[in-house]
């Protein structure tokens, strides 16, 4: 359960982050740089972020069964669809954008791949690097026991 936790709040703040820029790119092109904000954004932001975040309780953890990788992509498009709703549908709740806009909706859509291929690139990324590292670790044990075997 630990690690559940530790992964859900990895990825929240991955999130976090990425829909922080979002938002300045966002409020910057469609309101202007003077744009005056409320300090609700920022609470909006966490709870978007958090919402955005708990489906990766669903992703196996490394004491966890792997998933297929058919089983792969089917979660990670059902985590997509997931996301659009809940950003669409509280950045509509929130008054961040204007369904009778549709270049809104179009930009917010953008930011949204946008976000989720970023995050999802850096989880990548970093589990890589993790893989590698432990790796690397293995085959140096092996070829230290191999040392150790042939004396």
């Amino acid at each position: 359960m630990f690690e559940k936790v530790k992964n859900l709040a990895n990825i929240f703040s991955k999130i976090t982050v990425c829909v922080l820029f979002a938002s300045a790119i966002y409020i910057s092109a469609l309101w202007g740089l003077d744009a005056q904000i409320s300090v609700r954004i920022l609470w909006q932001i966490i709870i978007v972020s958090a919402v955005c975040a708990v489906p990766i309780l669903m992703y196996p953890t490394k004491n966890e069964k792997e998933l297929s990788k058919k089983g792969m992509i089917v979660r990670q498009i059902i985590y997509f669809v997931y996301v659009n709703i809940a950003v669409l549908g509280l950045g509509r709740a929130f008054g961040w954008f204007y369904l009778e806009k549709p270049e809104m909706v179009v930009f917010m859509e953008g930011l949204i791949i946008g976000v989720y291929v970023i995050v999802n690139l850096v989880v990548y990324m970093n589990d890589r690097i993790a893989a590698d590292s432990m790796n690397r670790k293995l085959s140096e044990l092996r070829k230290i026991k191999g040392e150790q075997n042939g004396k």
